[in-house]
């Protein structure tokens, strides 16, 4: 998904029509959510008062008939603020510069502030109860659909302090997350970038924003150039960078030992259920299949026709397909691509495009990129910034994915068991992903538009699945030295980073030297461990993709792992699908279709005249 990697800079360059320009059937339609602010406000205000007759059950939480009643209470406040929330923040989105919609948001979000406040002794009192009595509650037919949130305390009983410890660790948790926040108003306030220049020795201003659109420019030099600076600028930062990391680290440390976890690691992935066996057996197998990611850049270098391929020449793809699609003939084509996942599968599609549930195209103060986002009990929302490209409606069969497994999940869930962990969140989006490219690359009309498909596809695994695991091997590195109190420094970043690049890329691929401080520009690792779900979710998919297509599951396999919630483990749910992280199987399907990827983009570079 590339377009909202360009999208800041060509807006710059494209006339935006004014949101009144666009015709309604393009736009939300919010008729599942609220009528007008009028009705908003009125369950606000239903909202507030529900809100207040939280505070009766303080102190009283330790009978069935309380909790219970609580956890009822706790649900339709839920149903409330989710729908008030999603419709401020919708429709802010599409016009920024609307106040009406900006205060409705600043109005919500400042309650849920206050709500989280009120609600904060529940957790704390259900902790306290005895292990029994809370394994009884999660047996008793009174409590189902609310299991979730039992075994959750259940399972947090022991990685939790007492009242003393847990107000000194809040307290703590007021300033330890300014690393993620000081490296953000680094980047977007004192970064500065140096001017650049093309082959024609032409200067050219430089931000991260056009560095974006350099780096695919045809122009070698130019290439290189933007590359060099766009690691080189963070370089001259170094000492800062490097100060302010490390602290994240520690804090990482300091939460995870006072929890009495065994490592950062396990802390970080025990409120996903994800075990540091699946963490580390990535990287084991991604790095027992790196000869894959260095034999794509080799056949990028042939394609390319260049004599030295350099990590600058990734982004650079000489075949451009000119094709323009209206919003119609790419949904179309969506449909016709995913029209293996069912009749059912289609037709909410369908309903999403006729009723609205979509917003299509660009506007003047509109919000760039694409997400998807959904109240539950409601209906889905997507946003894109349709321009007719292959991109945009890559990026709408994601958006699209990313709402049908909220549906599927929401329709089978009550509310508390609905909401699926990120660890799943982007597996049912790459699936649509990876079955569109496949549509696109049988019916292409030209050698160069399957190879311009299949490339594309192979980036994506490239920066997926091979990147991204390289950050989570960096983030690990750097965590387990400061567990053992091993010496670090600038250097030992810069260091352990480049050893990665050249373990990841081999000897084949020109490295520059300004791109050992490539770490320092990934916002990421401020939240820890957490890069690793891209990579695993693009394996996931691409397993599912192949389990459907050999028949080893069927389309109601799958519906049902889509409906599916939180109500197991991540991992375990997976196997519904036969995807099985205690195995390596998950690997050697997603490996071997990578292998065949090549071949294939192989075979069309071969016969290029």
């Amino acid at each position: 998904m590339f377009t909202s990697l360009v999208y800041n800079s060509l807006k710059e360059i494209i006339s935006l029509k004014k949101r009144s320009q666009i015709k309604d059937k393009y736009k939300w339609n919010f008729k599942d959510y609220f009528s007008s602010i009028n009705e908003w406000e009125e369950e606000y205000k239903n909202y507030e008062k529900e809100l207040e007759t939280v505070k009766k059950y303080d102190g009283k939480l330790s009978n069935k008939k309380e909790i219970l009643d609580c956890l009822k209470l706790l649900e339709n406040i839920s149903l409330k603020v989710d729908a008030l929330y999603v419709y401020a923040n919708c429709n802010s989105d599409v016009d920024v510069t609307n106040t009406i919609y900006q205060a409705l948001l600043n109005k919500i979000e400042t309650k849920l502030a206050e709500h989280s406040s009120l609600c904060s002794f529940i957790q704390p009192q259900l902790l306290k109860l005895d292990e029994e009595f809370l394994k009884n509650l999660i047996l008793d037919k009174d409590f189902k659909g609310y299991t979730r949130i039992l075994k959750d305390v259940l399972r947090e009983k022991k990685h939790t302090l007492s009242q003393e410890s847990e107000n000194l660790l809040s307290l703590v948790s007021s300033f330890s997350g300014n690393f993620s926040q000081n490296h953000s108003n680094f980047e977007n306030g004192d970064l500065k970038f140096r001017d650049i220049k093309d082959k024609n020795d032409k200067s050219l201003k430089m931000s991260n924003a056009q560095a974006s659109i350099y780096i695919r420019s045809s122009d070698e030099v130019l290439r290189e150039n933007a590359y060099k600076e766009l690691h080189g600028a963070y370089g001259r930062y170094n000492n800062f960078l490097t100060s302010n990391y490390l602290g994240s680290v520690k804090k990482d440390i300091f939460f995870a030992r006072a929890r009495n976890f065994s490592s950062a690691l396990e802390s970080a992935l025990f409120y996903e259920e994800i075990k540091p066996f699946v963490y580390e057996n990535l990287i084991k197998n991604v790095e027992n299949h790196l000869d894959l990611n260095q034999k794509y850049f080799s056949l990028k270098k042939k394609f390319l026709k260049l004599k030295t391929f350099k990590l600058s020449d990734i982004y650079y793809n000489p075949i451009k397909i000119n094709n323009k699609y209206s919003y119609e003939e790419g949904f179309e084509l969506v449909c016709k691509a995913l029209s293996v996942l069912g009749d059912d599968y289609i037709s909410y599609l369908n309903k999403m495009k006729n009723e609205q549930m979509i917003d299509v195209f660009p506007n003047e103060n509109k919000r760039s990129g694409a997400y998807q986002t959904m109240a539950t009990k409601r209906t889905p929302l997507v946003l894109t910034n349709f321009m007719g490209t292959f991109n945009d409606i890559s990026t709408l069969a994601h958006e699209l994915g990313h709402a049908m497994h909220s549906v599927y999940s929401d329709n089978a869930q009550s509310p508390f068991d609905a909401s699926y962990t990120i660890f799943l969140a982007e597996i049912a989006s790459t699936v649509n992903e990876i079955l569109l490219n496949d549509y696109f690359t049988n019916n292409a009309k030209s050698k160069n538009e399957k190879i311009f498909y299949v490339n594309e596809l192979l980036f994506e695994f490239y920066s997926t699945i091979f990147r991204q695991t390289m950050f989570a091997d960096f983030e690990s590195k750097i965590h387990k030295k400061a567990e053992l109190n091993e010496e670090l420094s600038s250097n030992v970043l810069n260091e352990t980073y480049l050893e990665l690049l050249k373990k990841y890329f081999g000897r084949k691929v020109k490295i520059f030297k300004e791109v050992r401080f490539e770490w320092s520009r990934i916002p990421h690792f401020y939240t820890a461990f957490y890069v690793y779900k891209y990579a695993t979710g693009i394996i996931s998919a691409i397993n599912i993709v192949e389990n459907l297509k050999n028949g080893i599951i069927t389309i109601n396999d799958y519906k049902k792992f889509l409906s599916s919630g939180c109500t197991d483990t991540p991992t375990e749910l997976l196997k519904i699908v036969k995807v099985d992280y205690d195995t390596e199987k998950p690997f050697e399907v997603a490996f071997n279709f990578i292998k065949n990827k090549l071949k294939e983009f192989e075979k069309f570079i071969d016969n290029i005249k």
